[in-house]
């Protein structure tokens, strides 16, 4: 960076080059998960009276000049930015050089200068590693043990050192160069701040420290972060050790028309049932979206049993994981009968009646629940099971949920018949 205090006719043809120095070069780094961050640098330099020009060589290589954004003190406006191309040479390309004329009306001496910018090359996204607890008294785990990451992926080519990193995810809108007039990306809605050091969560806290800003979240772990070219993926800890219960469930979900018939359309084929695990964030602050790895523990040695994505979950929301299906519980399904019938007080003068069976069989010992899940075909959002086998409720305006007692080496059959408006 350089500055020199001279008449602007004369600025732009002899500038003095002076250096301020700081122990991060970005002040604050905001990461957006959409491959985006801003960069905010803030330097302290000695000003004169008038006119400086100032030389910022710190940008990144492939910075989207058109988003720099100069502020300072109030007795200090920005004259002119122009922009050179003969920085520092990342994976050949040379890197810009910002060239201010800032013009000083507050009297010689130092004074603060902060830029902002858009710059390509990083991305985060969350990681979260489930460990299932013993089974209880219902034969499934009813406690989990879940520790959660963030990897930041730094493809700049540059070696970035950062007072306080930000990680940003939300559907927000941004004209991208080359992705058209705009372009908008969706994801945690919530914002995480990291600052490099070691997590400090214990089993019964989640986070080292939390504070809200509107609708964003906030995670201070420490202060400093580097992040070396030459390693492009780190990861930093959220939070670990974290005790939440759980529930296991066992569910059998089901479009209006889904037969599992097999060759010919005589032979019913089972299907094992979803496994999902169902807990509720019971910390103060929410749980990032994130790639979850699950495991459960045999003879002190963790087995991955499954991989799954977890939402956004608020503080005390409830979210599920999928683990898989189910080789001990198996359904089957078929349409029994559908008939379309005069309706007089229908709008189409028609009704759809439909019948259905379900079967649910368990082949382990030990009695569960099956979630048995029923999407509605019909003319509109009117439908109404007019018999049915076991009770059942809504879910929406087209689906509705049976819960099924199976018993241990057993087996249960749904019938129900619905209508259609």
């Amino acid at each position: 960076m350089i500055r020199k205090s001279l008449p602007l006719a004369v600025v732009l043809a002899a500038p003095l080059v002076l250096f301020a120095q700081s122990p991060c070069r970005t002040t604050r780094l905001t990461v957006f998960d959409s491959n985006l961050a801003e960069f905010h640098e803030e330097r302290t330099i000695d000003l004169e009276n008038g006119p400086n020009l100032v030389e910022w060589r710190s940008l990144m290589p492939q910075t989207f000049v058109r988003t720099i954004r100069v502020t300072a003190d109030d007795r200090i406006t920005v004259a002119r930015e122009d922009i050179t191309y003969d920085g520092p040479d990342i994976h050949g390309q040379k890197s810009p050089v910002l060239h201010l004329v800032l013009r000083n009306e507050g009297g010689p001496g130092p004074h603060k200068v902060q830029i902002d910018y858009l710059a390509p090359g990083l991305s985060w996204k969350g990681d979260y590693g489930l460990l299932l607890g013993q089974p209880g008294a219902s034969a499934t785990p009813e406690q989990m043990q879940i520790e959660g990451w963030v990897t930041v992926e730094n493809n700049t080519g540059a070696d970035i050192c950062a007072e306080s990193v930000d990680l940003v995810a939300g559907e927000v809108q941004l004209l991208l160069p080359g992705a058209g007039s705009q372009g908008a990306f969706t994801a945690n809605a919530q914002n995480a701040y990291l600052d490099a050091g070691p997590a400090r969560a214990a089993a019964e806290s989640a986070f080292a420290e939390v504070a809200g800003v509107s609708v964003f979240s906030r995670f201070r772990l420490g202060r400093n972060i580097a992040m070396a070219a030459n390693a492009s993926v780190n990861r930093f800890a959220l939070f670990q050790r974290l005790k939440l219960p759980v529930e296991q469930r066992f569910i059998f979900e089901n479009e209006a028309a889904t037969q599992t018939l097999g060759r010919g359309g005589f032979t019913l084929a089972p299907r094992g049932l979803t496994v999902r695990l169902v807990s509720r964030n019971q910390t103060a602050s929410p749980l990032p979206a994130g790639q979850v790895t699950i495991y459960t523990q045999e003879d002190g040695i963790p087995q991955v049993v499954g991989q799954d994505q977890i939402p956004l979950t608020p503080a005390t929301a409830d979210f599920s994981v999928t683990q898989g299906r189910s080789n001990q519980l198996q359904g089957t399904r078929r349409v029994l009968d559908r008939r379309n019938l005069p309706d007089p007080s229908a709008l189409n003068r028609q009704k759809l009646v439909t019948q259905v069976e379900v079967v649910i069989v368990n082949h382990g010992p030990s009695p569960t629940t099956a979630f048995v899940r029923e999407a509605v075909e019909g003319y509109g959002r009117e439908w109404t099971v007019t018999e049915s086998t076991h009770p059942q409720q809504k879910l929406g305006d087209s689906r509705m949920e049976f819960r099924l007692p199976v018993p241990g080496n057993g087996n249960v059959k749904l019938v129900y018949t619905v209508e259609s408006h």
